[in-house]
């Protein structure tokens, strides 16, 4: 067998290893996501039952006779101990039952199928406008290579960071929904591409807290990845623009910038609960705001539980985008 036989042969293990290891790591992953799914439903099932206030006595009605309240109690199944209550809810998803609200009487799936849709396109819209605007904000101040761009871009981020979201949304809702009427200030149209003229100021005010963070550890990836030689070696061997900024810049600097966006989906989802609040918005947030308000139990469990599953899916395909982008990521 020859020299470059054996090189070969060598090399064909080594591949087949790193992709036994990296199919062991996602599986891995995978098996961690499924166990923070199942706990964030336990700590959300006993949150509810621990708090204050009795949902069976506010759906009744204060008009209801204690037979009637006990009546109901029984007949939700919240007279049993809090184990068996579990149990019957945990059984119950596993056959696409989620419950039932317990004042509008609609099936928690119902629910969800009408307004998780906005939330979502808001939650999309959201990642897409931070990423427009974070993208070529860090690659151009990295590339300036002056000084003063770089503290004009530090401060402002600094400064958009320290706004509330709450106020930017008020402000964005009078200039553009009442003074100008660039965007409506309520009401909802379902229909694509209907719906982005609702959903474009609600979008663009929540990525207002992602631009700043994602664009500040871009720009810090892009000044590491600027100092490494092969991007010199381009520059002399005259690659194309397009394929420079890419290759060269961009992907071995975006695997920090992915993982990252990719975490601070929650953080997302709390600011979405916002907006839809205040542009009123026919969203999963305002329904959550609702349910915990009335103490509806499946509703919020439900709600709360669909979120649990966004991060979960959103941080476990982020980790893996980032190590496509760039393998000296580990998937831990």
């Amino acid at each position: 067998m020859t020299a470059t036989s054996e090189a070969d042969v060598k090399a064909g293990k080594e591949r087949n290893r790193q992709r036994a290891a990296l199919r062991k790591t996602i599986f891995g992953r995978f098996g961690r996501s499924i166990s923070v799914s199942f706990w964030v439903m336990v700590i959300c099932f006993l949150l509810l039952r621990l708090s204050p206030g009795d949902p069976v006595r506010i759906a009744a009605g204060a008009d209801a006779t204690e037979a009637q309240i006990q009546e109901m109690r029984h007949r939700l199944g919240l007279d049993q101990s809090y184990l068996i209550q579990f149990w019957t809810y945990f059984r119950d998803i596993f056959k696409g039952n989620l419950g039932v609200s317990l004042f509008s009487g609609r099936d928690v799936t119902e629910i969800l199928g009408t307004h998780l849709p906005v939330t979502l396109m808001l939650i999309f819209l959201s990642i897409f406008m931070a990423l427009v605007l974070a993208l070529p904000l860090a690659l151009a101040v990295a590339l300036s290579k002056r000084q003063w761009v770089t503290y004009i871009f530090r401060a402002g981020t600094a400064i958009s960071l320290s706004i509330p979201g709450f106020f930017l949304a008020l402000i964005g809702l009078l200039f553009f929904g009442i003074k100008t009427t660039w965007a409506p200030a309520a009401g909802y149209v379902g229909s694509f591409p209907e719906n982005l003229k609702y959903l474009w100021l609600p979008a663009l005010v929540n990525c207002g807290s992602l631009v700043p963070v994602l664009s500040r550890v871009l720009h810090s990836s892009l000044m590491d990845t600027l100092d490494e030689e092969y991007v010199e070696t381009g520059v002399i061997r005259g690659v194309r623009k397009i394929k420079f900024y890419w290759s060269y810049l961009l992907r071995p600097s975006l695997a920090p910038t992915v993982v990252l966006l990719s975490y601070m989906v929650g953080v997302m989802i709390g600011g979405t609960v916002i907006m839809e609040t205040i542009f009123s918005l026919p969203g999963i947030g305002r329904e959550l705001i609702t349910a915990v308000t009335g103490r509806d139990f499946p509703v919020v469990q439900g709600i709360v539980m669909i979120f649990g599953l966004i991060v979960v899916f959103f941080s476990f395909t982020g980790d893996l985008l980032g190590y496509l982008l760039d393998r000296r990521v580990t998937l831990s």
